[in-house]
């Protein structure tokens, strides 16, 4: 039944941001009576052995390891380049993109790929990490480096950028929450 549980990849959730569109921090975000983080780390825990939270500060209600960003900057490729120089291979993935399936995350890791329509969706490598300085270096905040990428369903990349988005969307969300909290 299922697969085995990745030892080779850090799981990382972007945790960090600002969330000023959204009005309030997603991360701490109640969804089903759980944080969007708290949720993202339950998923994440049936497939990855090492998980990391990626925050400007200590701000979650369950213990996990944290990845502080030092960086001013609320660009998430900071997160990113600041993740893979702690560890050679990530999966990152952001706590406000709730509906991305165990199974997309899997086919992600099977092929060591990002999202092509979501690119702080995916699989990094540290070899990888020099294209992404000379990205921000260039003024290009974008993980975009001529990366191997395969394509999800466009309903399991929905980012929570705005509470309406949320709103409009909250029944398929508290599912899929429901869904992981309910599973052993």
């Amino acid at each position: 039944m299922g697969h085995l549980r990745e030892n080779r990849v850090t799981a990382i959730i972007l945790a960090g941001g600002k969330s000023s569109r959204f009005g309030k921090d997603k991360a701490t975000f109640r969804v089903a009576s759980h944080s969007l983080t708290f949720y993202q780390y339950k998923k994440l825990k049936k497939i990855f052995k090492s998980i990391y939270i990626s925050t400007k500060k200590d701000k979650f209600e369950f213990k996990a390891k944290k990845l502080f960003d030092r960086n001013r900057s609320y660009l998430p490729i900071f997160s990113l380049v600041n993740a893979i120089k702690k560890f050679n291979n990530i999966f990152v993935i952001p706590v406000d993109v709730p509906l991305l399936s165990e199974n997309s995350i899997q086919k992600l890791l099977k092929k060591r790929a990002i999202s092509n329509n979501s690119p702080f969706i995916g699989v990094y490598n540290r070899k990888e990490l020099k294209k992404l300085q000379q990205n921000i270096t260039s003024g290009n905040y974008s993980p975009r480096i001529g990366k191997k990428s395969i394509t999800i369903k466009e309903e399991e990349l929905l980012n929570l950028n705005y509470y309406q988005d949320y709103k409009k969307n909250r029944v398929k969300i508290e599912k899929a929450v429901v869904k992981v909290f309910k599973k052993k």
